[in-house]
């Protein structure tokens, strides 16, 4: 499986359908963001909510994409 960050900028990229996007990423296993308060660098970890929402900063997604995963990962 691709790391969600591939994914979404394959998706970017035109890679992938919007449909199809949604309905995966919705449904993609996320992985809890690890802290450690002594660790202050970014974790560079793939499959979590911060790189969605870094999707929307970084434009690979919209805002209306971002509302309509959360929409349908709270219906699964």
């Amino acid at each position: 499986m691709k790391s969600l960050r591939t994914y979404l900028h394959d998706y970017a990229a035109a890679g992938v359908d919007r449909e199809e996007m949604l309905d995966r990423v919705a449904a993609w296993p996320l992985e809890e963001t690890l802290h450690d308060p002594v660790h202050t660098l970014p974790t560079h970890q793939d499959n979590t909510a911060d790189v969605l929402a870094a999707a929307v900063v970084n434009g690979q997604i919209s805002e209306e994409d971002y509302t309509e995963i959360l929409r349908r990962r709270r219906t699964r």
